[in-house]
């Protein structure tokens, strides 16, 4: 039966850098910057991403995206977190993640041969945290929550192998925000397979009355897409 459904698989890696990464924990809580006060490597990190495109214009897909980070240093005064007192001058380690599970729904507006425009929704769940470690004190803070997101898709076909796309979901409230966006640029290798080169940010985070946490990640990012046979 002609369904005119075209599966997609999708692997991007590549290596994130911290911009940006300050947490809090309790009322009584320190703000620690995990890039000044303790030392956050570039990191390599990988997303896989499953759909279909229905029709031409409707867009589902599935999205794994994991993230660990790992800062480590020691502080020049005693910080409190989690209601623990961590004493100065004793090695640090700090373990950061923010693991995202997301549906994507998007539909295309415009829908040309050179250009395409939509719009949707994403339902995101975070498992995000973050904990601290030295010789004496050890405490953890991780938790699951669901985020809606506005999801945005631009592609601009500039010849039959090179083009451009804005691909990503954000979302503003008054105590918090959440924006995940990539620019690419695309090149087709063939019918079935097409290469993407370019950049991605991760920002957002949520000030609350007991916790805090604020990032923004850069990442350098290169991935593939396999196009299956349409159905």
């Amino acid at each position: 039966m002609q369904t005119n459904a075209q599966y997609f698989v999708s692997i991007e890696s590549g290596v994130a850098f911290t911009g940006l990464n300050d947490i809090r924990k309790g009322n009584d809580g320190t703000l620690l910057s995990l890039k000044n006060d303790l030392k956050s490597p570039t990191s390599p990190f990988l997303r896989l991403r499953f759909g279909l495109l229905h029709n031409e214009k409707h867009l589902f897909s599935l999205l794994y995206a994991p993230l660990k980070l790992t800062a480590t240093g020691s502080l020049s005064s005693n910080i409190i977190y989690d209601g623990i007192n961590y004493e100065a001058n004793l090695p640090l380690e700090a373990v950061y993640k923010f693991n995202s599970y997301r549906f994507t729904y998007n539909y295309r507006i415009i829908n040309t041969n050179t250009f395409k425009f939509g719009l949707g929704l994403s339902a995101k769940i975070r498992d995000a945290g973050s904990s601290l470690r030295n010789s004496n004190q050890f405490s953890e803070d991780f938790n699951a929550g669901f985020v809606p997101l506005i999801n945005i898709l631009t592609t601009w076909q500039v010849s039959k192998k090179f083009g451009f796309e804005l691909f990503g979901d954000a979302l503003g409230a008054r105590r918090g925000r959440a924006i995940d966006v990539a620019l690419t640029t695309t090149y087709n290798f063939t019918e079935s397979l097409q290469g993407n080169l370019g950049y991605r940010i991760l920002d957002g985070g949520s000030d609350g009355t007991s916790s805090y946490n604020f990032v923004q990640f850069h990442f350098a990012v290169v991935s593939l897409t396999y196009q299956f046979k349409k159905k």
